[in-house]
C-alpha cells in the first residue's frame, strides 16, 4: 500500500502508479480537455456506481456483524475472500471492466481503490493491525481521488501515452495485450 502513495519506478505496475509526474507521458499533440473531461465525468460517474454498489454490499455484512451473525472470526475470512477475488480480478478476469468498461488494469480509473475494498471488513473488527491496515488503505484512497481531481490527464490514455496498449510493459496485463501475448 505504501508504493501506492509514494512515486516508485521499478516493479510496480504502471496502474497503480500512473497518479505520479514521474510515470505520466504527455501525447505530443495538445490535449481535447473538453474530451478529457467527459471522460472523467464518464469515469468518475462509473467508479461511484462501483463505490455505491460496494458500500451496500458491505453494508449487509456489517449489518450482520452488529447482529452478531457474523463474527470477528468472519470478518477477517470475508477479508480474505476479498483478497482472492482482488487477485482472481488481476489475473484471471475483472468484474468491474464491465461497469467501467476499462480495456485493462493500467487503464482502470479505480485501480488503487483494491486495498480499500479489501480491508473493509477487517474495519470493524478493532485492534491496532487492522485499523492500521484501514488507515494506510484510505491514505492511499484519498492520494488516488486527489490525483484524478487535480491531474485527470494522468489516467487517460489519450493525453498519457505510457498508458497505451503499444506502451505496455505490464507483465499482468498478458490476458488483454495482443503484444505481449506474442512474447
Amino acid at each position: 500500500m505504501i508504493v501506492q502513495i509514494i512515486p516508485i519506478k521499478n516493479k510496480v505496475p504502471l496502474g497503480s502508479q500512473k497518479l505520479f509526474a514521474n510515470r505520466f507521458r504527455p501525447i505530443r499533440d495538445a490535449i481535447n480537455q473538453h474530451a478529457l473531461e467527459k471522460y472523467i465525468k464518464s469515469t468518475s460517474r462509473a467508479a461511484y456506481k462501483v463505490l455505491l454498489i460496494w458500500v451496500a454490499g458491505n453494508g449487509v455484512i456489517v449489518y450482520l456483524h452488529h447482529l452478531g451473525v457474523i463474527s470477528k472470526i468472519g470478518m477477517f475470512m470475508i477479508t480474505l475472500i476479498y483478497y482472492v477475488c482482488d487477485l482472481i480480478c488481476v489475473l484471471v478476469w475483472c468484474p468491474f471492466r464491465l461497469l467501467m468498461k476499462n480495456r485493462c488494469c493500467t487503464t482502470c480509473r479505480i485501480f488503487n481503490w483494491d486495498h480499500l475494498m479489501m480491508f473493509t471488513p477487517i474495519m470493524f473488527i478493532g485492534g491496532f493491525y487492522s485499523i492500521s491496515l484501514v488507515v494506510l488503505a484510505l491514505l492511499a484512497w484519498i492520494v488516488w481521488e486527489a490525483c484524478v481531481a487535480l491531474y485527470p490527464e494522468r489516467f487517460w490514455e489519450q493525453s498519457n501515452a505510457a498508458l497505451k496498449c503499444s506502451e505496455c510493459t505490464d507483465k499482468l496485463c498478458t490476458q488483454y495485450c495482443q503484444k505481449l501475448k506474442k512474447k
